[in-house]
């Protein structure tokens, strides 16, 4: 069936009981940060942590009692799958999920939690799908696919009404794009309740395949690359969003790694909230200076989801941290009499940065035994002030062999 903007509307009633309207504030450190007016979606606020329980809340409420007893089956990396289990759960309808292997630990544990029947399977969603398709046909459940089934599609895009509520003439809306249902439902509701409002989507470099399908004029099928927006690593565009989303859409822009980890820090400092990867692609494209057309614009960024291991997250806010020139690396030559350390200490000091760690080298570091390699991690403030921290080492006689990380973005 074909979604329309009645099937949205439609949709809202339907689930207004069970979805929480999250709210979509204005942030004045992110819009300090990206140089317009920036208000945020906090659809991570959601009672599983996405926004996919609107669609799955609607599908499954819309399936007949015959279909509800037999339950339903769904192959996801985790945040479909965890919309499934909630909502299945209050809804009393039985739930199984086939999630690829990589899927984050924390998902799989809260599905099985959340009552429904976990099963890991293949190294992408493509895998998964086909052995949750091959059981829906054996068992006579309903497969709800995650991102192009018009049920799902219709209820994303409730998300776009409560936009348009909340944010006064919004200039654009920055989506992420995985299998393309959100950007889908979301475009459709803009651009028949306000077209003016440009619609931006954003996909990870390593995961392009709705960028790829533009180029094709059609859905393709990519290989994505791991990435830290795992939920938006899809093999391939769904043919119902593509159609719906690709002449809707007014551009889509592609983030590297370092400008999502950048992102689920800054969300994390700025707004205290935790982001995972395929949430923080919106303003990870700003941190990428590909949104710079918007500069003083209102812009919206869909912060879709907040289910990210806290291992990852501790990972990827040191990384996050580096690439923002927070924290930096170098190896010198000091002398290994008393004093040497010292020496080094005064220099870290005088360009006012703060040693988090030093290891010293003395069985590679040479033959004179006069002297030490200490390679040494240090808290810095920025790019800038990385130059000042190795100027004063020069300053000081310190001779630095290497700088093992050069910062990128801000």
């Amino acid at each position: 069936m074909d979604v329309t903007f009645d099937h949205i509307l439609a949709a809202r009633k339907r689930i207004a009981a069970g979805i929480y309207s999250s709210p979509c504030e204005r942030s004045q450190a992110l819009s300090q940060l990206c140089g317009c007016e920036i208000y945020s979606k906090l659809e991570f606020l959601q009672a599983t942590g996405s926004f996919k329980e609107r669609g799955a809340r609607n599908a499954l409420m819309l399936l007949p009692d015959d279909r509800r007893a037999k339950g339903v089956i769904a192959a996801s990396a985790g945040n479909h799958a965890l919309a499934l289990a909630y909502h299945g759960r209050e809804l009393s309808i039985p739930v199984n999920v086939v999630m690829p292997t990589f899927a984050p630990l924390i998902k799989q544990s809260r599905c099985r939690e959340l009552g429904a029947k976990v099963i890991l399977e293949g190294a992408n969603i493509a895998e998964a799908k086909r052995l949750a398709d091959s059981i829906a046909a054996t068992e006579g459940q309903s497969y709800i696919h995650g991102f192009d089934g018009p049920e799902v599609i219709a209820g994303q895009g409730t998300i776009a009404l409560e936009i348009l509520e909340q944010v006064p003439d919004p200039d654009a809306i920055i989506v992420p794009i995985g299998g393309g249902g959100l950007l889908a439902g979301i475009a459709l509701a803009v651009k028949t309740a306000n077209p003016r409002t440009q619609i931006v989507g954003v996909e990870p470099a390593r995961a392009s395949t709705f960028k790829a399908s533009l180029a094709a004029g059609k859905p393709v099928r990519v290989e994505p690359r791991p990435t830290l927006a795992d939920g938006l690593a899809v093999p391939e565009v769904g043919a119902r969003a593509f159609a719906l989303a690709r002449d809707r859409t007014d551009r889509v822009e592609l983030v590297e790694e370092e400008d999502i980890a950048l992102a689920i820090l800054r969300l994390a400092e700025l707004e205290k909230g935790i982001v995972e990867g395929a949430g923080a692609v919106p303003l990870a494209a700003f941190i990428a200076g590909k949104l710079k057309n918007l500069a003083g614009k209102r812009v919206v960024l869909v912060l879709a989801g907040g289910n990210i291991d806290m291992t990852i997250m501790g990972r990827v806010i040191e990384h996050g941290m580096v690439t923002g020139g927070r924290l930096t690396q170098f190896t010198a030559v000091i002398s290994d009499r008393p004093g040497g350390l010292a020496d080094l200490a005064a220099a870290i000091a005088a360009a006012g940065a703060s040693v988090k760690h030093i290891d010293h080298d003395r069985a590679f570091g040479g033959a004179d035994i006069s002297t030490v390699r200490v390679v040494c991690t240090v808290e810095t403030r920025d790019a800038a002030h990385i130059a000042d921290l190795h100027r004063s080492l020069q300053d000081h006689g310190i001779r630095v062999l290497s700088c093992a990380v050069v910062p990128g973005r801000g």
